[in-house]
């Protein structure tokens, strides 16, 4: 519980994977691919963990491009880290060849982060340890009901297959053991007074409420993608075009033809 954002969260899932990899005397592998779709904040943890960025590009559908990924991983050989993935993917689809990825870096020695910023297209319908993911965080501010924008509050709580707990962030002020690595948060448990509001939400909301949210949130953004779509071209689409959480539109047409900057459409939509 202790990571205070998504960042933080992705910041101590690295560190572990790292001292995973480190506690088996694979020293050399610091290389972490991510694909073109992914958060900024992703590339940032990386660099911040100490690992080297690679950065893996996408097919005309927002997918991750498999190919690519085959090639990047061959390159790095025994240097791969990790891999970086979000699910849904910010492009606003669903990796609909997540097992086959996540397969090819374990079979390639590296561990896969599966980044859980849009959790809110997932929750109840699928779960991320059984795409092949070793550690994810879970963004409380985006899918758990804590407000979200403005500087925050924000919690991005870190869940992790059995073999990396050892290495997940610890704290010298801590009363009981949170592993052997340093903190990545200036509290033990980060934001303890806002989690009763995710755990409320939970407690309310039960199996079939939390299930029914995954299925609005999914439905609203399909709603609003093809209302918009005449006026705005969707630029990634499922292969039943179909969005996930959220949609991607393209502007370009408009800059082209009516000179209009993205200056006036923030403007407009602000």
């Amino acid at each position: 519980m202790q990571p205070n954002a998504g960042s933080q969260g992705e910041l101590a899932g690295l560190l572990a994977i790292r001292g995973y990899h480190r506690s088996r005397g694979d020293f050399q592998r610091n290389v972490c691919v991510i694909p073109s779709s992914a958060h900024g904040t992703n590339a940032a943890s990386a660099v911040l963990a100490g690992m080297e960025v690679v950065v893996v590009a996408c097919d005309e559908d927002g997918n991750v491009d498999v190919a690519d990924l085959k090639i990047k991983i061959a390159e790095a050989g025994d240097t791969l880290a990790a891999l970086m993935i979000t699910y849904p993917s910010t492009h606003g689809v669903f990796e609909e060849a997540v097992v086959e990825i996540c397969d090819l870096v374990h079979a390639a020695g590296g561990q896969v982060y599966i980044d859980g910023a849009n959790t809110n297209a997932v929750v109840g319908y699928a779960k991320f340890g059984e795409f092949g993911g070793d550690v994810s965080h879970l963004n409380l501010h985006k899918t758990f009901c804590i407000p979200h924008g403005g500087g925050g509050p924000g919690v991005g709580p870190v869940v992790a297959r059995e073999h990396l707990r050892p290495f997940l962030p610890g704290h010298s002020l801590a009363q009981v053991d949170l592993g052997s690595y340093g903190p990545v948060s200036a509290a033990p448990f980060g934001s303890p007074s806002i989690l009763p509001i995710s755990w409320a939400y939970i407690q309310m909301m039960g199996p079939s409420g939390l299930m029914d949210a995954t299925a609005v949130a999914v439905l609203s953004a399909n709603y609003v993608a093809k209302k918009l779509s005449d006026a705005f071209p969707l630029l990634y689409t499922g292969k039943n075009g179909m969005v996930a959480h959220e949609a991607v539109i393209d502007i370009r047409p408009l800059q082209k033809d009516a000179g209009i900057s993205n200056d006036d459409v923030a403007e407009a939509t602000s």
